[in-house]
């Protein structure tokens, strides 16, 4: 008998697996699934965090029998008795009483779940807030299409909207001043109204409406030319005066003044003329000479530049330039709230012989205190 060898076997390969390749990933979910065991190699593997829903409901109230809602069209219960209400329409309502929901209101209640099921039916679910969206209740946004003094009324998507002595009003028409009332909203002006709405019609219960501004607030400073009861020339700029212009210092021709006026914006391709500017304030601008060096110093006067701020609420540090004077502002400095480019203030400082942060012609003036006039 002869033995013939067999061939060489080849050699083994080693597989190690790689928990990062999708075929791997697809074997642990699938034997997740299946509820067998992982590979060692992927127990330690970080599942991504579950988010945490709070026991809520939303739903639409069918009955009202006292605090107690029936929603989910009587298969569920909500006590109210001791949550927080409040409008969905107007967060920024009071809270409303329990008689403010009626059967077809919208509500998002908070509840808690008792650990042991009722033996009753349908379950009653104690509620620690709500938000309520009255029946009657909704919101419209768009243009306005017309006003009716006389009826007391506006147009918006085409529904007669009233307004009434409940009304509040918010926004700002095209020269920048704040809606008030009925009679300062015109076609064109877009809304956001908050109404109610009965058999009687439909009745406004927040405006809040807004024009594309046409006007913007300029500052300039110059030396009065000439003036009339209407018009001044200032600096070879023209301004209207009228009853509304607050003129401070009583300045004549030949004084130096600083002016803060409204300017028209005309719209795109309108070929008008321009209208002569109006003077919102003319503010004499008091020359005096510079005091020595290294003395108390105080003026009034008005800002006309300032240096940026970090932030809204902070004080601009640094160079100010008020009537014509360098002033520099520093963290010891009192300076009162509401100081803008434009507004009159009374400095009290002290004088130095060379400027601090650049040269100039005259000393430069560190502010102890700049208050608002």
């Amino acid at each position: 008998m002869t033995l013939v060898p067999s061939p060489p076997r080849p050699a083994r390969q080693h597989f190690r697996p790689n928990p990062s390749a999708p075929v791997v990933v697809a074997l642990l979910l699938s034997a997740l699934a299946l509820g067998g065991a992982a590979p060692a190699f992927a127990q330690a593997a970080i599942l991504p965090p579950v988010a945490y829903f709070p026991p809520a409901v939303d739903s639409v109230v069918s009955k009202v029998n006292g605090p107690i809602l029936d929603v989910l069209d009587g298969a569920l219960q909500i006590d109210i008795t001791n949550a927080k209400i409040t409008l969905g329409d107007d967060p920024s309502a009071s809270v409303l009483p329990i008689t403010a929901i009626l059967p077809g209101s919208r509500v998002v209640a908070q509840v808690t779940v008792p650990d042991v099921i009722p033996a009753t039916f349908p379950p009653v679910l104690p509620a620690t807030s709500v938000v309520v969206f009255l029946a009657n209740s909704g919101n419209l946004s768009g243009v306005i299409q017309g006003v009716s003094a006389a009826q007391g009324t506006f147009r918006l998507l085409d529904v007669t909207v009233r307004a009434d002595a409940a009304t509040t009003w918010s926004g700002f028409k095209a020269d920048g001043t704040a809606v008030k009332g009925l009679s300062d909203l015109s076609a064109g002006m877009h809304a956001n109204v908050s109404i109610t709405a009965d058999p009687s019609g439909v009745t406004a219960k927040n405006v809040f409406a807004y024009a594309i501004p046409t006007t913007r607030i300029v500052s300039f400073s110059g030396k009065v030319d000439s003036e009339t009861s209407t018009l001044w020339t200032i600096g070879g700029n023209v301004v209207q005066v009228n009853a509304d212009t607050k003129i401070v210092g009583n300045p004549q021709v030949g004084d130096e003044v600083e002016v803060v006026e409204r300017v028209q914006i005309l719209p795109p391709g309108i070929g008008a003329a321009t209208t002569i500017p109006v003077a919102i304030s003319i503010t004499k601008i008091a020359v005096t000479p510079p005091p020595p060096p290294g003395r108390t110093v105080e003026f009034d006067g008005v800002v006309q530049s300032l240096p940026p701020t970090a932030s809204p609420s902070s004080v601009p540090l640094g160079r100010w330039t008020i009537s014509g004077k360098d002033v520099l502002v520093t963290a010891m400095t009192k300076v009162d709230p509401g100081i803008v480019q434009g507004s009159s203030v009374h400095v009290v400082g002290l004088t130095l012989p060379i400027s601090i942060l650049a040269p100039t012609a005259t000393p430069q003036i560190v502010a102890l205190q700049i208050t608002k006039l």
